[in-house]
């Protein structure tokens, strides 16, 4: 299955927070994306909204910078 990748670098929250949801609402079930991300605030709220939709999230690096998402 293919991984969509979401460059969110140039956004900050609440417009990274924004697109990430418009891409997720595209997924269907067992679909997967990796989310590239560089605000702290972006970081902080991106990951709490996947995780209270019921996504599984895991951070892919450390410093923590891309996120990947699967949709249940």
């Amino acid at each position: 299955m293919e991984c969509q990748t979401l460059d969110l670098r140039a956004h900050v929250c609440p417009m990274a927070l924004l697109l990430a949801k418009r891409a997720a609402a595209s997924l269907r079930a067992g679909e997967q994306l990796v989310i590239l991300l560089g605000d702290q605030g972006a970081k902080n709220d991106i990951p709490t909204y996947f995780t209270r939709e019921g996504f599984t999230i895991a951070w892919l690096d450390t410093p923590a910078s891309r996120l990947h998402v699967t949709k249940q």
